[in-house]
């Protein structure tokens, strides 16, 4: 009988619902750690979209003293990207968006291997045999 009532806690232990937090950015809901930092998704999505390449570009129109909300948070661009390397998001953490497709591009060096078909095989076993 203990084994039952084992497996039943351990049952319920999986079914227990991830507690719920604050986004550090912009204060929304949020359950996991994105790039380091406790954070929605709506705010991972812009980190990883606006990290390096529009850094550079973004600037605030009112001094940089935007306050980041859940309402606000569409407003600046320039101040939320601030307030997540503030808050130590981490660009290490993101995974380039092409790293797999690099790895398994094909080398135009490598010389290619006629692969038999269906039909070349078919054609073979229709043969005479000699």
């Amino acid at each position: 009988m203990e084994k039952s009532s084992s497996k039943e806690s351990i049952g319920k232990k999986r079914q227990s619902k991830p507690v719920s937090t604050e986004c550090k950015i912009c204060r929304a809901p949020a359950i996991d750690a994105y790039y380091g930092v406790i954070s929605c998704h709506s705010c991972k999505i812009f980190f990883k979209r606006n990290l390096v390449e529009r850094q550079k570009l973004l600037q605030c129109r009112w001094n940089g003293n935007c306050e980041i909300n859940i309402n606000t948070r569409h407003v600046c661009s320039s101040c939320r990207l601030r307030k997540c390397f503030t808050n130590e998001m981490q660009i290490e953490m993101i995974r380039g968006s092409y790293s797999h497709r690099n790895k398994t591009k094909k080398n135009t060096n490598e010389i290619d291997i006629p692969i038999q078909t269906t039909s070349t095989v078919i054609a073979r076993l229709n043969e005479p045999e000699q």
